[in-house]
């Protein structure tokens, strides 16, 4: 399996490859997707071709980036049985250019950190909620649960966490409610589609796209929301609502785990402000990108 993952094993200032890990115990290749850009990708693609995996589960940003690479220069060696992409919203034009590029199915999926839901796509497209893993309700903004075809927020009570479990944890993502029955014949309840969180790709001044930035602000508890905007090239203005307890020093862990993703070459400031003004759909986009950028 090929993963490409959020995860910082690389480092941020790292001039050349590799920018991938061998995990050997799991027979898996790690791809960072902090450091995928017009300039390396094509290091990325013969690693991908050496390696032949059977599987590739990525981020839909990096995986469609890199697709998009794999049809410019017409490769047909890259043939894994499925991808599977989770952690941003796929959108139907990203799975056409990968299922194109692999010469495979793409399957969708949708869980979390709180282990409160696990949702995974089958072959006919629908959205199976796994309800050994624990319940899952899509609900309308006055509580009363979405009919088919309806949308609302995915509200989730996990079954397997015994350290911290989780009643009606309301996710913030949005879904579609699916019927009653879906043709695969799984019996498992089914979504139509999931929204999912709509955020924007922030791309440094080498073209590296960086996607999936909230896990910076895991480490950081005195904030009351936050918000990454790229308002230039080579500039990204961090905006946090404080608590009381905000300190310096939390401060600091935010710009350091932001500079360690997006790396040397892109300035970072941070904005306390009182509030962060939300979407016109009312969703609050946690990551913005102000400036065009060139494929």
């Amino acid at each position: 399996m090929a993963v490409f993952a959020g995860r910082t094993f690389i480092r941020p200032d790292q001039s050349k490859p590799p920018y991938w890990r061998r995990n050997l115990a799991a027979n898996a290749l790690m791809m960072s997707s902090y450091f995928l850009s017009p300039q390396t990708v094509g290091g990325y693609i013969e690693r991908l071709r050496a390696f032949r995996p059977v599987m590739i589960d990525a981020y839909p940003s990096s995986v469609e980036f890199v697709a998009r690479w794999i049809l410019k220069r017409g490769l047909r060696d890259i043939r894994p049985t499925a991808v599977i992409t989770s952690s941003e919203t796929l959108l139907p034009a990203a799975r056409e250019v990968v299922q194109q590029a692999f010469g495979c199915p793409v399957f969708d999926y949708y869980g979390g950190g709180e282990m409160g839901a696990f949702i995974s796509q089958c072959e006919a497209g629908s959205y199976h909620v796994n309800p050994e893993f624990g319940i899952v309700e899509v609900l309308k903004d006055d509580g009363r649960p979405a009919a088919a075809g309806e949308s609302g927020q995915i509200v989730a009570t996990g079954f397997i966490n015994p350290v911290m479990p989780l009643i009606r944890y309301a996710t913030g993502d949005g879904a579609i409610q699916g019927g009653a029955s879906c043709t695969c014949g799984r019996a498992f309840p089914a979504l139509e589609r999931i929204e999912g969180r709509l955020d924007d790709v922030l791309v440094t001044p080498e073209g590296r796209r960086i996607g999936r930035l909230d896990p910076i602000f895991k480490s950081v508890s005195s904030i009351q929301e936050a918000r990454i905007v790229q308002d230039g090239r080579d500039h990204v203005r961090l905006e946090v609502v404080p608590d009381a307890g905000f300190t310096a020093g939390e401060q600091a862990i935010l710009l350091q785990e932001l500079a360690r993703r997006l790396g040397p070459s892109m300035r970072i400031d941070v904005a306390r402000v009182t509030a962060i003004p939300r979407a016109p759909s009312g969703k609050l986009r946690m990551v913005v990108r102000e400036v065009s950028v060139a494929d």
